[in-house]
């Protein structure tokens, strides 16, 4: 093949990427789709996913208050999933991330599919009558075709790309004249349909169907972008290609016409324009003259007569010759050679050169766009690099080539460019499958190339920014966050590296266990603890992997776990001595010593010269030996233990002779709430001014104002570790936030009214919170999921409270009741009745055997909770009871209406003391933990601290 004209496929290719566009801007959808229900409603369904996508990609800015109601729910319903996601300790969030994208926008792929094959199908009675006027109008092959193609293809998951081929109509007028021959030259026409035709069959053959429709463009009326148009109206729904040649007399053009699914608009690119096909031609048979010449001196070497060998062997090169000679004569003299007509006289391989020319760029753009389409329609990798080896096969290597390929390779990169906001998670692994295809091609460096964008892609996408630029530092650099998720991902990048010729593989198990160790030797525990978890993942039988987990876990006091680690190592080994000592050590950390005796003779019968063992089982045989007698006057507590009640601290004063001792002006509204963390060092109080404050508890001085509620905060807890903070607010929400950073973690949505209340459970696993939707619902803190939703009280809930063992819930009400339900059931148990008015507050007794509750009708019941009767009724305070606290030593705290709060001894029900001080009512209480300070707020915003 003539090699200088290959710079004009190059610069062809170049120019046609400047056209590539990925953006449907849906208008012909959204027309259809506002008439047609089903359309409409799958439209929605990639809105909705789209949005998701949003905020995964864009969580900190993402406005929510913007949505309209259509996806508000569904998309908020997301985001609980993703900040539940968020608080899990197990989770690799910015991996979950990560997935999430992947997976959302492969939906929208698969949406955006159905809506099109769905639109394909409201569309096509109205392109099947514009086929029949067409018919009417201009009785073509073309239009016969169309009808097929909406006839066909209908179920298919994947659409076929239709292909139309308008070939060039070269004129050899004057090159016949020339030949004085005019039947022998070719049919450039067919020569280009079978090389495209055999084409299709190699892309094909790859899983992707091309509906190649060569004999169709038949019509000289029909052509260029009249034609264009004309066809895209009726096969707008359909993957159309049209490769379109036209003749401009000693010139050819070649356009691309090109649209996809939802495109409202066709491509149209001019990308080869006046190609000189005759120079083709000339070059040819000049090049073939040049050979002869060769080939002449050899014949003449053999004996050869020149003149004889010129009559039987020259045919008309030696003619070539000669205009070849002048030519270059009238060079040297500074002629202009173009204007001149040398009429090189050109034969059947002159031809063939010329068809193999016009069939590599015919071939070169129909495989570039096949693969624009598959890749952006259905994430296939490109099949072109794989196919180009078999179209070059003839050409030597040069510059020329070279540069082809560069202009190729320079398209697909357009193309991922387009991709990168769309299909952003997928990049590394699209890039790699281009890597893939380009690894076929004699020359590596093309490959090599796409192997480092993917792998900087990929780093990018695990937060590393900045990375190095060779391909050795880069899987470097990857090594280092490599995780069991990734094995697919490097699957194929080991295939790739493998086809380049390049010896390392990445082993992803290997590195996670070296990493681990590594880890380990810089105490680094969590991060090592990790990645041995995700060598176990991708080999659930590596004991040593097992081992050194379970060393770790030892290390940081995991005892349990360290065991289960221990347990599985001995599975893969079960005379491995060292795992024997090791559980050993941990069983007598947990005071299950028989256990540990039991590992250590073990370790000592397979090696008795282990010394560790051996002391160690001296050590606990004796420790064992000095409490056997105690532990046999013991009973064994069931499973789970319950806790020992914690000796409560002797307070300074009684409560019924407290003296405030501290007093500010806490919020700008009234206090609503109060709460002392378990660990008696923080206060939080809530207000209708719709914020929570943190206090330090001892000084009165203010931590934090947590900021996020748009309505009142009527209920505060402290979860048991002291960490977290549950806030639930009329604005309908619950809110948990993290003390330590003062954020907001998670939100919890689910009540359709007002929340009034919240609590934790003693274990701190079970949020519960009760609404004026006369709802009581109970959520898993882990995940943030709802477990329950307890009806049955026909007012709004007023308060919930937890037994003290936490097999219990309470709830107040205002259909004067109150109701106990059972928490692992959900299950209704009892309802006490007895109030007159509604139930305002409900507290259990320190030891769990008393219910308390406040009431609007101004008294305090006191209820046995193993009969639910009534113990006694507390009367003095005027007005209605709006809190109670409950100390250590179980003396009772009431506060209300009457600006009182008043000291109650809980077990006889006696009035013990009357403290004053509020003038706006007492709205929160709250005692500390040691009950040895009072906390109380009022409906003026101010906080009195008493002791």
């Amino acid at each position: 093949m003539v090699l200088k004209f290959l710079k004009t496929v190059s610069k062809a290719v170049a120019e046609a990427a400047k056209f590539i566009t990925l953006k449907k801007d849906g208008k012909s959808t959204n027309i259809v789709t506002i008439k047609n229900p089903a359309l409409t409603k799958r439209q929605k369904n990639i809105q909705l996913e789209q949005l998701k996508l949003e905020y995964i990609q864009n969580q900190d800015n993402f406005d929510l208050e913007q949505l309209s109601q259509d996806h508000s729910e569904e998309l908020q319903a997301f985001i609980q999933i993703a900040e539940t996601a968020k608080l899990e300790t197990n989770i690799d969030f910015q991996r979950w991330l990560l997935e999430q994208e992947k997976a959302i926008q492969i939906e929208i792929l698969k949406q955006n599919h159905e809506l099109q094959r769905e639109l394909l199908a409201y569309q096509r009675e109205t392109s099947l009558q514009i086929i029949e006027e067409q018919k009417r109008l201009e009785n073509s092959p073309i239009w016969l075709v169309a009808t097929d193609i909406l006839n066909s293809h209908l179920e298919e998951e994947i659409m076929p790309l239709r292909v139309f081929f308008d070939p060039p109509k070269l004129v050899f007028d004057r090159i016949n004249e020339a030949n004085n021959s005019p039947n022998f030259f070719p049919n450039i026409e067919l020569t280009l349909a079978d090389s495209l035709r055999q084409f299709f069959r190699n892309y094909a053959a790859k899983g992707r169907e091309i509906d190649f429709l060569s004999g169709a463009w038949v019509s000289k009326s029909f052509h260029s972008e009249v034609s264009i148009k004309a066809l895209f109206s009726v096969l707008k729904s359909q993957p159309t290609l049209v490769l379109e040649s036209e003749v401009n007399g000693n010139y050819l053009n070649f356009r691309v016409a090109y649209w996809s699914l939802g495109w409202s608009k066709y491509r149209y690119d001019p990308v080869i324009s006046r190609l000189p096909y005759r120079d083709i031609l000339y070059e040819s048979a000049k090049l073939r003259a040049r050979r002869w010449l060769a080939i002449r001196s050899k014949l003449i070497a053999t004996g050869e007569k020149g003149k004889r060998i010129d009559e039987l062997y020259a045919g008309n090169n030696l003619i070539n010759l000669k205009k070849l000679q002048r030519e270059q004569k009238f060079r040297k003299a500074g002629i202009d050679i173009s204007e001149l007509d040398m009429n090189y006289i050109v034969n059947q391989k002159d031809f063939e050169e010329l068809g193999k020319f016009l069939s590599l760029y015919h071939c070169v753009f129909a495989g570039l766009v096949a693969d624009e389409y598959f890749l952006v329609e259905y994430n296939l990798p490109p099949i072109l690099p794989e196919l180009l080896p078999n179209l070059i096969k003839n050409l030597p290597e040069s510059s020329e080539v070279d540069e082809m390929m560069e202009s190729v390779v320079s398209y697909y990169q357009k193309i991922y460019q387009g991709l990168e906001i769309q299909r952003s998670g997928w990049m590394p692994e699209l890039i790699l499958d281009l890597a893939q295809s380009l690894a076929n091609l004699q020359n590596k460096v093309w490959a090599i190339k796409q192997i480092e964008n993917s792998l900087k892609s990929w780093l990018q996408l695990q937060g590393l920014f900045s990375s190095p630029e060779e391909l050795i530092l880069l899987l470097v650099e990857m090594e280092c966050v490599l995780k069991a998720e990734d094995l697919e991902y490097v699957n194929k990048l080991n295939k790739c590296l493998e086809n380049i010729g390049e010896k390392r593989q990445i082993n992803i198990m290997q590195i996670c266990y070296q990493r681990g160790l590594n880890n380990f030797k810089q105490e680094d525990y969590l991060a090592a603890i990790s990645d041995f978890s995700q060598s176990i993942k991708l080999n659930k039988n590596w004991g040593e992997a097992y081992y050194n987990r379970g060393f770790i876990y030892a290390q940081i006091g995991k005892y349990q776990e360290a065991i289960n680690d221990f347990t599985e190592a001995l599975g893969t080994n079960e005379n491995w001595v060292d795992a024997y000592n090791k559980r050993g050590n941990a069983f007598n950390q947990l005071g299950r010593y028989e256990q540990a005796i039991a590992d250590y003779e073990q370790a000592l019968k397979l090696q008795p010269d282990c010394e560790d063992s051996r002391q160690n089982l001296d050590i606990v045989r004796g420790f064992l030996a000095e409490i056997q007698p105690q532990q046999q006057e013991k009973v064994k507590p069931e499973s789970p233990p319950v806790q020992k009640q914690k000796t409560v601290k002797q307070r300074k004063h009684k409560l019924e002779n407290f003296v405030v001792v501290n007093e500010f002006q806490a919020h700008s509204e009234g206090v609503s709430c109060l709460a002392i963390s378990p660990d008696g060092q923080i206060l939080a109080s809530g207000s209708y001014d719709d914020t929570i404050k943190l206090w330090h508890l001892g000084t009165g001085e203010e931590i934090a104002t947590l900021v996020g509620h748009s309505d009142d905060v009527e209920s505060v807890a402290f979860h048991p570790d002291s960490q977290i903070l549950a806030s639930g607010s009329y604005d309908r929400t619950i809110k948990l936030w993290q003390l330590s950073t003062g954020k907001n973690i998670r939100t919890l949505r689910g009540h359709s009214e007002d929340i009034e209340s919240v609590a934790f459970s003693p274990n701190g696993q079970i949020l519960a919170s009760g609404g004026d939707d006369n709802e009581i619902k109970l959520w898993q803190l882990s995940t943030g999921n709802e477990l329950h939703t307890l009806t049955g009280h026909s007012e709004r809930v007023w308060s919930v409270a937890f037994s003290t063992d936490g097999q219990m819930l309470a709830s107040g009400t205002g259909d004067n009741t109150i109701k106990i339900w059972h928490l692992a059931t959900g299950q209704e148990v009892k309802t006490l009745w007895g109030h007159s008015g509604y139930v305002s507050k409900v507290a259990f007794s320190t030891d769990g055997e008393m219910l308390v509750s406040g009431s609007d009708d101004n008294t305090i019941k006191l209820w046995q909770l193993s009969t639910g009767l009534e113990v006694a009724t507390l009367t003095g305070h005027s007005k209605s009871i709006w809190c109670l606290a409950v100390t250590p030593d179980n003396t009772l705290v009431s506060g209300g209406g009457d600006n009182l709060i008043k000291i109650w001894h809980l077990s006889t029900g006696r009035e013990l003391g009357t403290l004053t001080g509020h003038n706006f009512g007492v709205l929160a209480l709250a005692i500390s933990p040691e009950g040895d300070t009072l906390v109380s707020g009022d409906g003026d915003g101010y906080i009195k601290i008493w002791q």
